[in-house]
């Protein structure tokens, strides 16, 4: 196993990396996965990964371009794949489709996975009823503290000039990802966190990933229950 390395100054992981390591808990490191909700929301950081890197055009619910640029992972190539056969049908090359399309239970492992190769998260098999099941423990513990800690203080820079990097641009789509799936009120907790949440919630609704990703939630959840 690769010896875990702390990002470089100016550095970050994949959305979707960084959406996993978000569930860390500060303390112990254990990841906490909202089981039902999150590989939709891994999609969703996928594609956001890709409009910021120029491979997809988005313009309020459809992907009215993209330009495969090679170098993407298994995931991210499987959402150019869905697009390049949707591409055909205009009415099929939406945010929505794309979420419904892409299978959801394998996002999430393909990146644990490259974690724990990576040596960012370490693998545990345990047994419940004779089941086995793995529990992912971060490394350093704090890692998705950190994390959160940087888009908090993105948000709080950018509240009135919204953002003007590319690194804080990142930080707002990963921030919508995180209130597309409720993280903020796990994360960003008590009184001093108000801002963030706020925050958090007002790009939910605003970019259009996050907020495609937030409604694809609120339809699975709502079937889940019914």
């Amino acid at each position: 196993m690769t010896p875990y390395q702390s990002p470089s100054p100016g550095d970050s992981r994949p959305l979707a990396e960084e959406l996993l390591l978000l569930c860390a808990e500060p303390t112990r490191g254990l990841l906490r996965i909202p089981g039902t909700t999150f590989p939709t929301a891994i999609t969703g950081a996928v594609l956001a990964e890709l409009q910021l890197r120029g491979a997809i055009t988005v313009e309020g619910r459809r992907i009215t371009g993209f330009h495969p640029l090679g170098d993407h992972d298994e995931l991210a190539a499987r959402v150019l794949a869905e697009l390049e056969r949707a591409g055909k049908n205009r009415h099929r090359a939406t945010l929505d489709h794309v979420l419904r399309r892409v299978p959801h239970r394998t996002g999430p492992q393909y990146y644990l996975d490259r974690l724990t190769g990576q040596g960012v998260l370490t693998v545990r098999t345990h047994r419940f009823l004779g089941l086995p099941y793995r529990r992912w423990t971060a490394v350093p513990p704090d890692a998705g503290a950190l994390i959160a800690e940087r888009v908090a203080a993105t948000l709080a820079r950018t509240a009135v000039s919204g953002p003007t990097t590319p690194a804080e641009e990142r930080d707002h789509q990963l921030a919508g990802l995180i209130g597309a799936v409720r993280l903020e009120y796990r994360i960003y907790r008590g009184t001093a966190g108000t801002p963030t949440r706020r925050a958090v919630r007002r790009l939910s609704r605003s970019l259009p990933v996050a907020h495609a990703v937030k409604q694809a939630v609120a339809r699975r959840t709502a079937a889940a229950s019914g």
